[in-house]
């Protein structure tokens, strides 16, 4: 029986320690995230506060207010998607899937591509730090919406066939290996025999968008409100 209760309150403080182990191990990497988080926060912070002593700067002049002006209004713009835009980037064409599963109609519905193959896409892009997107042709803002209408898919209300060719303008290497993650979108398609076609490109050009976004109800907030 002595035996037996050493062994217990051993095994006890084993089980303890592995346990103050992992919650030591999971503040750490708490105090790290928090860390680079701050770090993060202190970059942007001076970045801001750079831009703010050129305006002060460049506000002296009516010449350089109105080149920040500009440039301001064309960041904008782009980011409206009302102008086309070209950079280097990634262009990825996506088709069906080359598997059959003889007579289980239902089952064929697996392999084919849906909106939220391309929604997943789309994300992974942003997330990967895109600049601009579009696909087959319809340039991706935060108004669009990619539907699925029967077998039919729309992008602004456009409907578009397959093949699905996303371009995307950005950092190549990023946009590559984050759609390429362990377990990402195009990870579980390759999977199931989706054709998944992912070139780099030195120059891609995104049209803009075919309808300006219209805002009735969105207004800015003024200072003095």
């Amino acid at each position: 029986m002595g035996g037996l209760l050493g062994v217990q309150v051993h095994t006890q403080k084993l089980r303890g320690e592995s346990k103050v182990g992992r919650q030591t191990s999971a503040l750490v990497g708490m105090l790290t995230t928090s860390e680079a988080q701050l770090d993060e926060q202190r970059k942007e912070i001076e970045r801001l506060r750079a831009r703010l002593a050129e305006y002060e700067k460049e506000a002296a002049s009516e010449k350089g207010l109105m080149r920040l002006m500009g440039e301001e209004l064309s960041s904008s713009r782009i980011a409206l998607g009302l102008f086309p835009v070209k950079g280097p980037g990634i262009e990825l064409e996506l088709r069906d899937s080359t598997m059959r599963l003889g007579g289980d109609i239902g089952g064929q519905e697996a392999l084919v591509i849906h909106d939220y193959d391309l929604l997943q896409v789309a994300n992974e892009l942003w997330a990967a730090g895109a600049e601009a997107i579009s696909l087959n042709g319809q340039r991706l803002v935060a108004e669009s919406a990619i539907t699925c209408s029967g077998r039919l898919i729309e992008v602004n209300n456009v409907t578009i066939p397959s093949p699905f060719t996303f371009l995307a303008i950005g950092d190549r290497d990023k946009l590559i290996s984050a759609l390429n993650i362990r377990g990402g979108v195009l990870d579980v398609l390759r999977v199931v025999e989706f054709q998944v076609k992912l070139t780099p490109k030195e120059k891609i050009v995104i049209p803009p968008i075919a309808v300006a976004p219209r805002y009735k109800y969105a207004q800015p907030v003024m200072k003095e409100e």
